[in-house]
């Protein structure tokens, strides 16, 4: 079955792959004396499944999902916490 390259399903996919991650990390309590590390660390996937996705699969809108939530995650995490 093919994948359809669409915009929102990136968004989706971004964002369940920071999330899931987001919450594996803190679970770790080496990662709790810094706010942010998990947050920080939990975007490293996201942009490696956009490389993969630019690259390898050739899915461009997804990619461009993918990063539009790590670019404006990183912002938030950046400016609010």
């Amino acid at each position: 079955m093919k994948i359809k390259d669409n915009f929102f399903i990136g968004l989706l996919v971004g964002a369940l792959v920071f999330g899931i991650f987001y919450f594996l990390l803190r679970l770790i309590p080496a990662l709790e004396n810094n706010p942010r590390a998990p947050f920080l660390l939990a975007f490293i996937p996201g942009i490696v499944l956009m490389r993969i996705m630019f690259v390898n699969w050739r899915y461009d809108k997804m990619g461009k999902g993918v990063f539009l939530i790590s670019f404006i995650g990183m912002l938030l995490v950046f400016f609010l916490v």
